[in-house]
């Protein structure tokens, strides 16, 4: 009798170790979705504070922000929606007509090691946007 609880717990800390490789690889196929991105050819900044929140900084500061929700679907695509615009009243009324709160978007973000590719960005009225964001990221060290 004494040789059934250890057969049981052998097997549980078999099963365990099973479990937490897979789910290490179902992360590691993700886009990574975390920390602080820097554009390389200027001063935007891309956050993801939380799952589900993106953060756009145009100039890199705090003096305007573009908040956004965002899903991945499981081919990778990003579908994101402006939330909020954050800054002073006077700035978020020249945004306004350009950002839309609503305005939704999709696009490609492709993670590999510290650098990042934004690309491939779709959506109603989004023109004026591909320029700014499609491009590189470095990811800061900080994070």
């Amino acid at each position: 009798m004494c040789m059934k609880p250890r057969l049981v717990t052998a097997s549980l800390v078999a099963l365990f170790s099973l479990a937490i490789p897979a789910a290490a690889d179902e992360k590691k196929d993700a886009p990574a979705t975390s920390g602080t991105w820097l554009k390389k050819d200027g001063q935007l900044q891309i956050q993801f504070p939380e799952k589900g929140v993106m953060k756009v900084a145009p100039h890199g500061d705090k003096a305007f922000i573009v908040a956004l929700s965002y899903t991945i679907t499981k081919d990778g695509l990003v579908k994101a929606k402006i939330t909020d615009l954050e800054g002073t009243d006077e700035i978020k009324e020249k945004a306004k007509a350009r950002l839309p709160i609503g305005l939704e978007m999709s696009f490609s973000w492709k993670v590999k090691d510290e650098s990042a590719t934004l690309d491939d960005l779709k959506g109603e009225n989004t023109d004026i946007l591909k320029s700014h964001l499609e491009g590189e990221f470095t990811k800061k060290r900080s994070d």
